[in-house]
C-alpha cells in the first residue's frame, strides 16, 4: 500500500487542512517522497524529501514529534539545516494502518503567527492530525478495495470472454447485465447494441424449462442462423431474476463433432509412416472403426498388424471397454479352445474349481484380437463360426449359452485364401472375418517410411539407453533404404537397437558403422567386393575427379566442394581419409 497511488485525493486532504488551520501541510509516504504540500511545499511533490530526521523519528517510534525550536533541538543536530532551519515549528504524526506504515503527515510553522496558531492548542492539533491520519489510511484502504473489485471483475470477464460459449446475463425487465465476447461475435452485436427482437426472443426463453437446450432462428445482420441456447436461473433479488443464456452456433457444434472425429484419429499417431499407402490404409481404417464389423488385417509378420488392431479399437465406440489379445500360433491346441470359450467347473482334470470364462466373454462389449488366426485347427474353426453367428458362446463342460457384444478383429500373415483351396482353412469363416478387409504393406513397398520409422525408434533408445544419438548420416539412410527388410518394422527396430550397443552419442556413419552392419545383416562378399568397399571407393573416386577438374579450370577448393555438395571442412576429411595427394589442396586453394 502506497499513499503514492491516491495522490490526488491525498493533495485534497492536505489543502483542506491547511485551509482549515492556515498553517502549512506535508505529506510524504513510507519512502520519504513528498505525496502532498502547501505553499512552498507544494513545489516539490513527488520528489525525495531532504532533512528528514524528524519523520523517520516518528514512524521509528509511532508516536507525533513536536519541535518547538526547529534547527536548534537534539533531533536537529545531524540535519545539515541545523541552526539555520527556515521553520518555525512543527509538529507531525506517523500515518498507520494495520500496524503497516504508510507515512508521516506534518504541520510546518514559517512566522511567527503560524507559530502561535500550531502551538496554541498542541493537543487539540493533535488529536486533529490523528484523525487525519486515520483518513488518509481509510481512503488507501477504500483505494485498495475498489482496486481488488477491479480486479476481481476483470478477472471474471477474462474468463467469461474465454469461454467458448456465448454468455448472456438478462433479468426478466429485459435488462441486459453481463454479455462476454463470444455472444457479441455470434449475435453481431456492438458494445452499445443489443436488438429488441433478439431480447424478446431470449425473454420467451424464460418459459422454457431451464437446463433444456432449444435450437432457434435469429436475424444476425440480416442472415437467418441457428442457436442452440441453453437457460439457467443465476439470481434473485425481490421481484428482479437474472437469467444466465449459453449461446452456441449449430454449425460450430457441429465443427465441434467434426472436431472429435479428428481427436478419434490421433490413435493411430503410434502407427509411424507418412508414405501415401501408410496414409490411405490409417484413413480406411479409421473408417471402418466407426462400426462393428468384423475386420481381417493381412501383412507379412512384423508390419503392425496388432498395432492397427488396437488403433482401430481405441478409435472405435468401444475404446472405453476391454481390448483383448490371443495369439491363434502361440497357445498349445489343446489349450486354445478354453482360452477362447472358457469352462466349467470340474469339465476336465486339473481345471480350476471355479471354472474359468474365456477371453470372448472378457471382451464383452469391447474388442477381441485374434492374431495368427491362420494356425487356429479345423475343429476350434467351426465353434469360432458358431460364436460370430449366434453371438453367444458356451463354455467347455457347460449347459448355458452366453450373450456376447463383441468387435472380432482377426490378423494373418498367410495367405488365407491359398489355405481354402487347399482344405487347411473354412471358407465358410473366412468369409465372416473376411467383411472388412485391411491389407497392410510390407516395409519394402513403402521405403519413404523408413526415415520417419528410424528417427522414431533412436528417440525410444536414445532414452532407454541413455543416449545422445543425433541420427544417421546419409550413407546409412541410403543403404537401409536399398536393403530389404524381410523382417519388416519388426526388423528394422531390431537393426536401430543393435547399433545403440555400439554408440552412444553423435551420428552414426557408414564409416565406423560398416562392419557392425555387415555382421548384422549378414551381408558377403561372395558376389565381388562388399557394399562398403565399394562405395568408399566411388566416394574417393568422385572426390579426385572434382578435384582434377577445378586443378585444370583453375578453381579454388571451395568449388570442389561445392561440385561435391559437401562442405569445405567434411572435403578436407575426406581427403586426409582417403589419403588424397595434397597437392590437389595446395594448387587449388591458391
Amino acid at each position: 500500500m502506497d499513499l503514492l497511488t491516491i495522490q490526488p485525493v491525498v493533495q485534497q486532504i492536505a489543502d483542506a487542512i491547511a485551509s482549515v488551520l492556515k498553517i502549512e501541510v506535508e505529506i510524504a509516504n513510507h519512502q520519504f517522497i513528498r505525496v502532498a504540500g502547501t505553499g512552498e511545499q507544494k513545489n516539490g511533490v513527488l520528489t525525495k524529501m531532504e532533512g528528514d530526521l524528524v519523520y523517520r523519528s516518528a514512524i521509528r517510534t509511532g508516536r507525533p514529534v513536536v519541535i518547538v525550536n526547529p534547527g536548534f533541538e537534539e533531533i536537529c543536530k545531524r540535519c545539515q539545516l541545523y541552526r539555520s532551519c527556515p521553520e518555525t515549528g512543527e509538529i507531525c504524526t506517523p500515518i498507520f494502518y494495520n500496524d503497516i506504515s504508510l507515512g508521516v503527515i506534518g504541520l510546518l510553522a514559517f512566522n511567527q503567527e503560524q507559530k502561535q496558531r500550531l502551538f496554541e492548542n498542541s493537543e487539540g492539533i493533535l488529536k486533529f492530525l490523528n484523525k487525519m491520519s486515520d483518513l488518509l489510511a481509510s481512503k488507501l484502504h477504500e483505494h485498495e478495495m475498489m482496486e481488488r473489485l477491479k480486479d476481481s471483475s476483470n478477472k471474471l470477464t477474462r474468463m467469461m470472454d474465454l469461454v467458448e460459449q456465448g454468455i448472456v446475463v438478462m433479468d426478466n425487465f429485459g435488462q441486459i447485465h453481463e454479455m462476454n465476447a463470444k455472444a457479441k461475435m455470434l449475435l453481431g452485436l456492438s458494445e452499445s447494441t443489443f436488438p429488441a427482437a433478439i431480447k424478446e426472443q431470449l425473454k420467451e426463453l424464460v418459459q422454457h424449462h431451464q437446463g433444456k437446450g432449444k435450437t432457434i432462428q435469429l436475424a444476425i445482420n440480416g442472415e437467418e442462423k441457428s442457436f442452440f441456447i441453453v437457460r439457467q436461473e443465476l439470481s434473485k433479488y425481490g421481484n428482479q431474476v437474472e437469467h444466465l443464456f449459453m449461446i452456441q452456433a449449430v454449425d460450430e457444434i457441429q465443427h465441434l463433432a467434426e472436431r472429435t472425429a479428428e481427436d478419434r484419429k490421433k490413435a493411430f499417431n503410434p502407427i509411424i509412416g507418412n508414405s501415401p499407402s501408410m496414409r490411405e490404409i490409417k484413413e480406411y481404417a479409421f473408417r471402418v472403426s466407426q462400426s462393428n464389423s468384423t475386420i481381417l488385417i493381412q501383412g507379412e509378420s512384423g508390419t503392425g498388424k496388432e498395432e492397427f488392431a488396437r488403433a482401430i479399437h481405441l478409435s472405435s465406440p468401444r475404446k472405453q471397454r476391454p481390448f483383448i489379445t490371443v495369439n491363434c500360433g502361440a497357445i498349445p491346441e489343446h489349450l486354445l479352445e478354453s482360452e477362447l470359450f472358457g469352462y466349467e467347473k470340474g469339465a476336465f482334470t486339473g481345471a480350476n474349481p471355479s471354472g474359468k470364462p474365456g477371453k470372448f466373454e472378457m471382451a464383452h462389449q469391447g474388442t477381441i484380437f485374434l492374431d495368427e488366426i491362420g494356425e487356429m485347427p479345423l475343429h476350434l474353426q467351426v465353434k469360432l463360426l458358431r460364436v460370430l453367428q449366434q453371438k453367444e458362446v458356451e463354455r467347455i463342460g457347460g449347459v448355458k449359452t452366453i450373450p456376447l457384444d463383441v468387435r472380432v478383429i482377426a490378423a494373418t500373415n498367410q495367405d488365407l485364401q491359398h489355405m481354402v483351396n487347399e482344405g487347411r482353412f473354412r471358407e465358410d469363416l473366412y468369409f465372416r472375418l473376411n467383411v472388412i478387409p485391411i491389407f497392410i504393406p510390407p516395409l519394402r513397398n513403402r521405403k519413404e517410411d523408413i526415415v520417419d520409422l528410424s528417427y522414431y525408434f533412436i528417440r525410444i533408445f536414445n532414452e532407454s539407453f541413455g543416449a545422445k544419438i543425433l541420427g544417421l548420416e546419409s550413407d546409412v539412410m541410403e543403404f537401409m533404404q536399398r536393403h530389404v527388410w524381410k523382417g519388416n518394422v519388426r526388423e528394422l527396430r531390431n537393426f536401430i537397437e543393435y547399433l545403440f550397443n555400439f554408440f552412444t552419442n553423435g551420428w552414426i556413419t557408414m564409416e565406423e558403422a560398416g562392419p557392425m552392419i555387415q555382421k548384422k545383416l549378414n551381408i558377403t562378399e561372395e558376389k565381388g567386393p562388399s557394399p562398403f568397399y565399394s562405395i568408399d571407393e566411388m566416394e574417393k573416386q568422385l572426390i579426385e575427379k572434382a578435384l582434377l577438374y577445378i586443378k585444370q579450370n583453375h578453381g579454388k577448393i571451395e568449388d570442389a566442394s561445392t561440385l561435391l555438395g559437401i562442405g569445405r571442412a567434411t572435403l578436407f576429411r575426406k581427403m586426409k581419409k582417403y589419403q588424397i595427394d595434397t597437392q590437389y589442396q595446395s594448387d587449388t586453394s591458391s
